[in-house]
């Protein structure tokens, strides 16, 4: 099974047992990284769930045909907002942490690796894009 089927699955149970964990990812993230609460005053509930849509889909979907120039995109776009490299990871470890919460120890090691790999992964699309 790939990364992708993996967290998919894991994003799969997560929502079978929590519903819509947007409102707990970003609580967490909030709590991870002061400074983006501050950035995001500004949004409401529909774009937190869009923005949510966004990441669930980089996390789950293997698409690397478009990735870099969506990224490039994204956080050409982000700058403008004073969006810094250390808040997509923060908010990405929301995301896994959550996940790994609401399964609370049904996931697997092999969930949880491919989530850090997949993880690593944007997150060095996400720095040279920035670049």
């Amino acid at each position: 099974m790939s990364d992708s089927e993996m967290i998919s699955e894991a994003m799969a149970l997560a929502a079978d047992r929590a519903g819509d964990i947007t409102e707990a990812v970003f609580t967490r993230y909030f709590a991870r990284c002061s400074g983006s609460r501050a950035l995001m005053d500004h949004t409401d509930e529909y774009m937190r769930g869009r923005m949510m849509a966004q990441v669930l889909l980089l996390l789950m979907e293997p698409g690397e045909a478009e990735l870099a120039s969506y990224l490039e995109f994204e956080t050409d776009a982000h700058k403008a907002y004073g969006v810094e490299q250390y808040m997509y990871e923060n908010l990405l470890a929301a995301v896994h942490e959550e996940v790994a919460e609401i399964l609370n120890g049904s996931l697997t090691p092999a969930m949880d690796s491919a989530f850090r790999s997949r993880i690593a992964y944007l997150l060095s699309q996400i720095e040279a894009a920035a670049s």
